[in-house]
């Protein structure tokens, strides 16, 4: 094997070598920022996911609040009434004496 003949081995073996390094890096590369975009994607949609979730929370509590006041109102007037009766039975019953 001749110099000339052992450099263009060495310089073929290097730039191979040089092509599949740099084919790593840009596999590395890509890898990263598509991780990196699926990361910043997930934390987004958990927390839309979290803030919807916070929100039906919110929607469902106001409505049983809403709803213990509308029943609380509602079985002051049904007392009321019965309070009101029974004070009228009680008069009549003390006035047949």
């Amino acid at each position: 094997m001749t110099v000339k003949n052992a450099e263009n081995t060495v310089r073929k073996t290097y730039s191979s070598a040089q092509e599949m390094v740099g084919k790593s890096v840009k596999a590395w590369t890509d890898l990263i920022a598509v991780s990196t975009d699926m990361a910043y994607d997930m934390v987004l949609k958990n927390w839309n996911y979290s803030r919807s979730i916070r929100g039906s929370a919110e929607q469902a509590i106001e409505d049983a609040i809403n709803t213990q006041a509308r029943f609380a109102k509602e079985m002051m007037g049904v007392w009321k009434d019965y309070a009101e009766s029974v004070s009228d039975i009680i008069s009549k019953t003390t006035r047949k004496e």
